[in-house]
């Protein structure tokens, strides 16, 4: 046994037992959690550390994960690790024998001996990690250690000083800052100017609109788009904009962080918004499915709502040809409702490299009539570039010439040119002739600060600038550096006046010295004291280009959670895909990686990852395996909703648990409930029930999560439907929808409640399944939820005009329609339609339900297909329209025929039809025939309301309230049906 055990946690972490250094194991959690442990010796409770360092997944699935850390760990220790203590519910780090450099630095302080004390500090804390405690204990440690330094400057040592104050973030700029380049006026826009004006007094009068500019490189996007912020901000509008760093929603977030502002209203939206704009509230872990991407989005039109209550607002979104995937989702979703708020939305672009996906967003926008103007720059005439390099610096006519023959219209080019021709150097390779011009007139540090700008390539904050490595003075590196011209100060930020500036200077630079500038601004970005996740992926990219491919792999995987955080699969998946080509042996990055493809529905992938996490995890790593097999089952439960194969996962964490003598209970619990809801909704009740007395045995020995008993309730409720016991169900259901509200997921709460309203349909209790679903409504749009909330009022719509009031279901189908609309989604537009066709079914306007029921069938409505056909023949044929009855009667055959049509009464319904279109014919005869057949398939129906609700609810992965079949309804109309022929043929 070890009777030392050494931690170093300045710098990179390093475990040292008897002075012989310990392998940590390639699990970055497992060594995040002994680090933290180092920091906070002593007991602690199991779930408290599976809650802080698992937080994303449910209680047992998070415990199950910390067992497989800890045994990770106990096993990389060896003789070391009776250290690491561990029982049921206790988690200990030994601290007799146990030093750290953080403790023996503080001592020293506390002793007066500062110098031994600087020399303990090897670099940041924990530098390879960045989680958010990480983040705190690092913040902590500078401000000592920059209290420390201030202490030694005492004795006059200027150097200590100046450190402190890089350490704490402060740079002043100097008031004599040598001055950039000076903006003109625009030359020859005139045309441009005027359209976009025409497009902001539109939206300053309410009619909002998107503007798009389009040019090449250097041709005056930029400019143009200032000058629409400066005519906005005369105007006493709110402005916002700039360009964003590469990650999800990235060119929409400075203009989201500029009208969010310091304080926003206590509402829904600006939770929703707290992993773009994190001071907007807490955040919270996102499911990483459509609903609460909807709800992002939602959020984000709620905020410039929000915004424009004190007067327009004029936003500028640049560079869209370098925009990931979800900032051009939302510019899609928030551009068609820009239309109906005092809001001009611009944005810029360039022409080259082609992007299809922006060439779509455009096209929706003008689709939907949002698009007020595409303004697309051509090269300056000759006589507009000689006036603009002539107002850029004095120039002979025949450099004045020059620049016009090289610039061929770019007005970033004239004046580069302009100035670079004044200062004495030579314009033949252009743009690259100006950049060597202007930097090779800095000198140390000044040049190696515009260097270090133009590979960030954006604007670097006071914080980061402070952080700059190997700059003895950056803000006097700073201030020389905006003499060349090449930058500019802007809202107290440094960057270069324009994009392509730095492109050219960074590509002038050699490769190894290019990388060593990568390497110092993710230095610099890791120090500096901003947004830790939104920065992740920005510092393992400039990792990546400075060739450290290993300490990349924590920042990607952090970005990857942010990602997920705000919904962003594509992101998180492609982020996730490059920790896999770095580290492939990573089990949990496999296993994260195949959750986000199970969500974004790419099932062939996400199956390949799990197979490969599986076959990286260790046979006797229990805790991973159960984690793992859990947290598959969780998400083939939910909006997947594939019982079989999450059948599968449930009885395989339960296979591992059986085989584990301290298995944890809660994850016995949650494998349990998940296996007997999977047993109840493929047909296996008697094996749900027993499962569901286990179940029982376990939890009398104490409570659990809400979350679990969620899990708990719906299992056992879907046993009662599934057996026909409505009325039973009641109570399991409203008590899952209570647990879910209680962990604040109204998502699970919505679709109990809609189960429960349609148990009560099944009983015939209309009245009682209204009050169900009001229940539901508050719980999904004003939450953002629109998706669940047409779903709801399509609820409302079939109950309503099953009581014969239809001006209250028109309502509801109208309010429907409006979220429907916001949301931009045809499937659900197409339910609006269907709604209608209900209602026009229930008034007897046949002419309308076919007419609404075709729509509903071309948007891809989701509903059966086969039984919306039969539904449009039945009209069709009432409104005297039977050779379309006959063509729709034919369609039917061609759908595929799925639980939620009813297959057993479809046989029936078309005899039904078949005999309306004889009579209308008049062919009595064959209509008495058909009609007869119908009334016989009806009767064997006879009282089985309700039956194949399971079933129907699997297909169409919702409650299906509007196609549940009431026979002896249908047995009665069939019959009055068949006596109106019987009367007319008398």
């Amino acid at each position: 046994m070890s009777t030392s055990l050494a931690m170093r946690l300045f710098g990179a972490f390093e475990v040292v037992a008897d002075g012989t250094p310990v392998v940590l194991p390639r699990q970055r959690k497992a060594c995040e959690l002994l680090a933290w442990l180092a920091v906070h010796p002593g007991q602690h409770s199991r779930s408290r550390l599976a809650a802080r360092f698992w937080p994303d997944v449910l209680d047992a699935s998070a415990r199950a994960s910390l067992r497989s850390a800890i045994w990770t760990l106990r096993g990389a220790l060896g003789p070391a690790r009776a250290w690491l203590l561990a029982d049921r519910d206790r988690v200990e780090l030994r601290a007799d024998g146990l030093t750290t450099d953080l403790r023996l630095f503080d001592e020293l302080v506390a002793e007066g001996k500062l110098a031994e004390a600087e020399r303990v500090r090897g670099g940041d804390v924990l530098h390879l990690f960045d989680s958010d405690w990480v983040f705190e204990l690092r913040a902590e440690y500078d401000d000592k250690f920059a209290a420390l330094l201030d202490r030694l400057a005492q004795d006059g040592d200027q150097d200590y000083a100046h450190r402190a104050r890089r350490l704490r973030g402060r740079v002043d700029l100097p008031a004599d800052t040598a001055p950039t380049v000076p903006e003109h006026e625009l030359v020859g826009r005139g045309t441009e100017i005027a359209a976009v004006r025409r497009c902001w007094d539109a939206a300053r009068a309410g009619s909002g609109t998107v503007v798009a500019i389009t040019g090449d490189g250097g041709i005056g996007k930029t400019r143009l788009a200032d000058e629409v912020l400066a005519i906005a901000g005369a105007d006493g509008a709110r402005s916002a904009g700039g360009a964003g760093p590469s990650v999800p929603f990235g060119v929409w977030l400075e203009a989201l962080r500029t009208l969010a502002g310091d304080s926003l209203p206590d509402a829904w939206w600006p939770q929703a918004l707290s992993g773009l704009i994190p001071a907007a509230a807490p955040s919270r872990p996102a499911p990483g499915h459509d609903l609460d991407r909807v709800r992002v989005f939602e959020a984000v039109v709620s905020l410039l709502t929000w915004a424009c209550r004190s007067g327009p607002v004029a936003i500028v979104l640049e560079d869209l040809h370098l925009a990931d995937p979800s900032s051009l989702e939302l510019l899609t979703y928030a551009g068609r409702r820009v239309t109906k708020l005092p809001v001009l939305l611009v944005v810029t672009r360039r022409r080259l490299p082609p992007r299809p996906d922006v060439d779509r967003v455009c096209a929706a926008l003008r689709a939907g009539g949002a698009l007020g103007a595409e303004v697309d720059l051509a090269p300056l005439p000759r006589e507009s570039v000689r006036s603009l390099a002539r107002a850029t610096a004095t120039l002979s006519a025949e450099q004045a010439e020059q620049v016009v023959a090289v610039a061929s219209g770019s007005p970033l080019l004239t004046v580069e040119l302009a100035r670079a021709l004044a200062g004495g150097a030579d314009a033949a390779e252009g743009l690259r002739s100006a950049t060597r011009w202007a930097t090779g007139r800095l000198h140390g540090s000044a040049r190696v600060f515009v260097e270090l700008a133009a590979v960030v390539g954006r604007d670097l904050h006071r914080a980061e600038i402070a952080a700059l490595p190997g700059l003895a003075d950056p803000a006097r590196a700073a201030a020389e550096a905006l003499g060349s011209g090449l930058l500019r100060e802007r809202d107290g930020t440094i960057g270069f006046r324009h994009a392509l500036l730095a492109e050219a200077v960074a590509a002038d630079l050699p490769d190894p010295l290019r990388s060593r500038r990568h390497a110092a601004i993710a230095e610099a970005l890791r120090g500096a004291r901003l947004n830790a996740p939104r920065r992740a992926a920005e510092i393992a990219r400039h990792l990546r280009l400075a060739g450290h491919d290993e300490q990349a792999v924590a920042h990607l995987v952090k970005a990857a959670a942010a990602a997920r955080s705000v919904c962003a699969l594509v992101e998180a998946s492609t982020l996730l895909t490059e920790v896999t080509e770095i580290d492939p042996h990573d089990p949990d990055t496999f296993v994260e990686l195949a959750e986000v493809e199970a969500w974004r529905g790419l099932l062939g992938e996400s199956d390949a990852a799990f197979d490969r996490a599986l076959e990286l995890i260790a046979p006797l790593d229990r805790g991973a395996l159960v984690s793992a097999w859990l947290r598959r089952g969780r998400w083939l439960r939910g909006g997947l909703c594939i019982p079989r194969e999450c059948r599968r996962s449930y009885a395989a964490a339960l296979d591992v648990l059986d085989r584990d003598p301290d298995a944890d209970q809660d994850a016995r619990i949650e494998a349990l409930a998940g296996m007997a809801w999977a047993e109840a909704v493929t047909g296996g009740v008697a094996a749900a029930e027993e499962l569901l007395v286990a179940v029982d045995a376990l939890t009398q020995r104490g409570p659990v999560g809400d979350l679990l008993a969620h899990d708990v309730s719906v299992a056992r409720a879907h046993i009662l439907l599934r057996t026909g016991r409505f009325a039973d169900s009641y109570a399991p259901l409203i008590a899952a929808a209570a647990a879910a509200n209680r962990a604040g997921r109204p998502d699970l709460a919505f679709p109990s409640l809609l189960n429960a309203a349609s148990a009560a349909a099944c009983l015939g209790a209309f009245d009682r399944a209204l009050d169900f679903i009001d229940r539901s409504v508050p719980l999904v749009a004003p939450n953002g939820l629109l998706r669940l909330g047409v779903y709801a009022h399509s609820a409302q719509v079939a109950v309503l005009c099953r009581l014969g009031r239809v001006g209250e279901a028109a309502a509801r189908c109208d309010q429907g329609a409006v979220l429907a609309e916001r949301l931009n989604v045809s499937e659900l537009v197409g339910l609006v339609h269907h709604d209608r066709a209900t209602i026009a079914r229930t008034t007897g306007d046949w002419d309308r339900a076919a007419c609404e029921l075709a729509t509903a069938l071309d948007l891809n409505a989701p509903v059966g297909r086969a039984l919306a056909r039969l539904y449009r023949a039945d009209a069709l044929a009432r409104a005297g329209r039977p050779d379309e009855a006959e063509a729709e009667l034919r369609a039917v055959t061609g759908e595929p025929v799925s639980p939620a049509d009813f297959p057993d009464t479809l046989v029936a319904r078309m005899s039904a039809v078949q005999g309306l279109i004889a009579a209308r014919r008049q062919d009595p005869e064959l209509a008495r025939r058909r009609l007869t057949e119908a009334v016989r398939g009806w009767q064997r129906r006879a009282g089985s309301t309700g039956q194949g609700y399971v079933a129907a609810l699997i297909d169409l992965g919702r409650p299906p309230l509007t196609a549940l079949v009431e026979p002896d309804r249908e047995l009665a109309a069939v019959t009055a049906d068949l006596r109106g022929i019987d009367a007319d043929v008398r």
